[in-house]
C-alpha cells in the first residue's frame, strides 16, 4: 500500500485532498485555515525584541566605547535569567 504523504482531511466535507493546495479539491473549503490565521497574528506581533542599551551614530567616540561593554554586560545578564528559567521548568514537577 503507497501512502501519500501530502494529503490532508479537509475539516468541512471530511475528505481527502492534497496537502499542497490551498483548497479542498472536493467542497472548495480553505486548508488550516486556523493555522494561516496564528501564523498571521504571530506576524502582526512582530518579534519580541530585547531591551539593549543604544548606541547611536552621533553619540561621542567614548561613549560608543563605554556603551558596548554595557551590552553585554546586558546580554550576559539576560543569559542567566533565560538559565535559570531553563532550570526552574525542568525540576518544577
Amino acid at each position: 500500500m503507497n501512502v501519500d504523504k501530502h494529503l490532508k482531511r479537509c475539516k468541512n466535507c471530511n475528505n481527502w485532498t492534497d496537502g499542497k493546495l490551498d483548497n479542498c479539491s472536493f467542497c472548495g473549503a480553505e486548508l488550516d485555515a486556523e493555522y494561516k490565521k496564528e501564523i498571521q497574528k504571530r506576524n502582526d506581533l512582530g518579534d519580541p525584541k530585547v531591551p539593549l542599551i543604544q548606541i547611536h551614530e552621533h553619540d561621542p567616540f567614548w561613549v560608543k566605547i563605554a556603551k558596548r561593554p554595557i551590552q553585554v554586560a546586558q546580554l550576559i545578564f539576560y543569559a542567566i535569567i533565560a538559565f535559570l528559567i531553563y532550570l526552574t521548568t525542568i525540576f518544577a514537577h
